[in-house]
């Protein structure tokens, strides 16, 4: 995304490359940072008082590295989740760390 300036108008992130991103928090399991059956990190969707997901707009060039989140479907999927609407109806996920080898080490380390 790459917002144009109002006429007229300087704005600082013009001439810069924008994204989306929402806050996703690490939910502690039973004392210990990962899922005991998948040894994977739960995350949840950060809300603000109002109910809202916590996101915001930053430069591109501000992101350190991307993320394979799957929905966590719990026992029972829900029958209306499709491959393109799953992560927004989705309020769990998994930080699926197997996905890349380099991802795997950087998040080893820093969890």
């Amino acid at each position: 995304m790459c917002p144009t300036r109002p006429k007229g108008g300087h704005t600082p992130w013009a001439s810069r490359a924008l994204v989306y991103v929402e806050r996703l928090d690490v939910v502690p399991q039973r004392g210990s940072e990962t899922e005991s059956t998948t040894g994977l990190h739960v995350l949840w969707r950060a809300k603000r008082a109002s109910g809202k997901n916590i996101g915001e707009v930053i430069p591109l060039d501000q992101l350190r590295s991307y993320a394979h989140i799957v929905p966590r479907f719990g026992h029972i999927a829900d029958n209306r989740l499709t491959p393109s609407n799953s992560i927004h109806g989705s309020q769990t996920f998994f930080l699926n760390k197997y996905f890349d080898k380099d991802f795997f080490y950087a998040i080893s380390r820093v969890l």
